[in-house]
Parts: C-alpha cells; sequence; structure tokens
C-alpha cells in the first residue's frame, strides 16, 4: 500500500471503511493447530499414505490437517517438523457434550480437549496428535473470512492506496487457495499500474487503474471465498464429502 499522505490517516481510512464493508462472523467450526517436532516412526507413518500433506474427516465431526515442513535431514534433532491442526463442529451434541464445544483458554485443557478428540480416530492419525510434544503451544485460530461483493468495498485515496491478500479477501484455508490469490494480486497490480509507472505526468491515471485492479481482483476473489468458506463446513460433515464440494474438488483461479 503506498501513499503520500499521512499514515494514520490512511489507517483510518482503510481500517473504519473494513469495519462496515467486512463480512467476518465466525463460522460453526472450531480449530486449533501447532507447529510440533515429532518422532520419525510417527511420521513416517503417515508418509507412507502421502510424502508432504494429507487432511482426513471423521464421522464424529472433526477434521485433521497433516504437512511436513521439516525433515531429519536439516532437523539436528533427527525429527520431522509437521503442522498438525484439528477442527471440529461447533454444535450442540459433539463428544456427546450438551453445549458446543469452545476453545480451551489453557494449554492443558487445549491438549486435553484434542486428544479426546483424536481417540476416535484410527492409527496413525491418532498416534500424530498424541506425539505432540507437551509443550508445543496450541494456537486457535478464528474461521472466519471477508466476503466483498463490490469493486469500492473501500477509499483507495484516488488510486492511491488499495488492499490486496489476507487484507482484500480473508478466506479459510480449507481449499488452499489463498496464497495463490495473494500471489495474482501483485501480478494483476502491476499489470494495471505498467502503463503508467514510467510517466509521472500520467499518475492522474492511477485512479483508472485502481479502479480496473480492484474490479478484476474481486471478481476473482468472491467465487474463492464462497467456495473455501463451504469446504470449510463441508469438511466436518460426511455427507456434504462427494465429488462436487468445494472441499475436494478441483481447485483453479478464474480471471
Amino acid at each position: 500500500m503506498g501513499c503520500d499522505g499521512s499514515r494514520s490517516r490512511v489507517r483510518e481510512i482503510l481500517c473504519g471503511l473494513a469495519g462496515k464493508n467486512s463480512h467476518n462472523d465466525q463460522l460453526d467450526v472450531r480449530f486449533l493447530g501447532c507447529s510440533a517436532e515429532l518422532p520419525s516412526k510417527v511420521a513416517l507413518q503417515i508418509r507412507q499414505l502421502d510424502p508432504l500433506f494429507l487432511q482426513g474427516h471423521h464421522s464424529n465431526g472433526s477434521f485433521f490437517f497433516f504437512g511436513v515442513q521439516e525433515t531429519p535431514s536439516i532437523n539436528e534433532r533427527g525429527n520431522f517438523r509437521c503442522q498438525v491442526n484439528v477442527s471440529w463442529q461447533y454444535r450442540k451434541g459433539f463428544l456427546g457434550r450438551d453445549r458446543p464445544v469452545e476453545i480451551p483458554d489453557s494449554q492443558e485443557a487445549r491438549f486435553a480437549l484434542v486428544q479426546d478428540i483424536a481417540s476416535h480416530w484410527a492409527s496413525p492419525f491418532q498416534d500424530v496428535v498424541r506425539s505432540v510434544p507437551l509443550d508445543t503451544p496450541l494456537q486457535e485460530i478464528k474461521l472466519e473470512d471477508w466476503l466483498i461483493c463490490d469493486s469500492g468495498a473501500w477509499e483507495n485515496l484516488h488510486g492511491r492506496a488499495t488492499l490486496i491478500g489476507d487484507a482484500a479477501h480473508a478466506m479459510t484455508m480449507y481449499r488452499g487457495e489463498a496464497v495463490n490469490h495473494g500471489i495474482t494480486d501483485v501480478h494483476d497490480l502491476i499489470e494495471c499500474y505498467s502503463h503508467i509507472l514510467s510517466d509521472m505526468e500520467r499518475m492522474q491515471d492511477s485512479q483508472a487503474a485502481c479502479d480496473a485492479f480492484e474490479k478484476k481482483m474481486v471478481g476473482r476473489t468472491k467465487t474463492a471465498i464462497i467456495a473455501s468458506r463451504q469446504a470449510c463446513l463441508d469438511a466436518h460433515y460426511s455427507k456434504n464429502i462427494e465429488e462436487k464440494s468445494p472441499l475436494v474438488s478441483k481447485r483453479a483461479i478464474l480471471t
């Protein structure tokens, strides 16, 4: 974001408008995740299924994601460092409880909860959760998104400031699309501004260039936000996981 005015004024304008234009209610899913060192024996069991990452659903309404971040070849302790995520339906009756299961405040209670959830899983998925060291912080991620329906959702200061990436189109991670759209944002932004960057006398055209970029970005990401939201919900309901579900369907950026 660039601006020739005061930074505080930019923050005031953009942050204020974000509050008015965002659709960011938290979804009825709760999420805990961590980056943890796992014994090679446990990690290798998962890697026999996929060498890099995998995801899985359980009929009790929970979901598991596993991804390899470091291998023993670059880890001095000879272990795998892995991303381990657990999420679940936020509803009455989950795990047989009378109330929806919220994220506990303490790390001890968080570990007890994910262990309880994973106790219903088969090996090796259950083994992964059991092998996470107790001193590993379990982080909560609030599953929210920001659906922008039209371009012009924020003030772009006559083309001198705009939003890109998660700031412009936050989406859940259940399709893995966000980083792809962030990269595409940069490409499209450069493309829209390229004809004026070399000619300072044409900077008055920055408004048109910025408007063109925002229109293109919003049109491209609207579908992705909706699909990612549905993928998040489908991931926790067995009956929704079928060929046409955004959770498992083909990923593609529409331009």
